[in-house]
């Protein structure tokens, strides 16, 4: 329950907590894409994560939490996270940059399920540009997530994932 105080007659009231807060209203459910290529499963986003420093792990799933608070409609910081064009402008990616590299995590928002799938990531070198067939196939790939049912990641995916991954360490 929420307090508050009557100033006038010194008593104390209790309120409901709000039901209809901002981040109650605002967040986001997250899943992330899993494919499927000559048999074997993967999760291409994790994946991509995995390859990349803390630091930008840690920057670009930071700002996708923070723009599933408001949802990408609300979300005002271009530089961060913004709207594709092109083959991919149904997608948004979420953005960084760490010396003359940039980084992104690729997105799409199902907004009829309030849902944010992250589908992959990538990296360049600044003021360079990925090929087409690259956001070609991003768009295919991202196509997937609206199957019946849709190829969301599950948690074994997830530690397969990690453990290939301190094997080559």
């Amino acid at each position: 329950m929420w307090h508050i105080c009557n100033s006038f007659g010194g008593g104390v009231g209790e309120l409901a907590p709000p039901t209809n807060s901002l981040l109650a209203m605002a967040l986001w459910n997250v899943e992330w894409l899993a494919k499927r290529d000559s048999g074997v499963r993967s999760v291409p986003a994790f994946d991509f994560l995995l390859d990349q420093p803390p630091a930008v792990r840690m920057q670009l799933l930071g700002i996708v939490d923070a723009v599933r608070t408001t949802g990408p409609d609300r979300w005002r910081d271009t530089n961060s996270h913004d709207s594709m064009r092109g083959s991919c402008e149904h997608l948004h990616e979420a953005r960084d940059k760490h010396g003359q590299t940039l980084y992104r995590l690729y997105l799409l928002w199902q907004r009829n399920d309030k849902r944010i799938v992250i589908i992959d990531g990538g990296a360049k070198p600044n003021s360079t540009a990925l090929p087409d067939s690259f956001y070609d196939d991003l768009a295919a790939l991202a196509a997937t997530a609206n199957g019946d049912p849709a190829p969301f990641a599950v948690a074994d995916d997830f530690a397969r994932a990690t453990l290939t991954a301190e094997e080559g360490s």
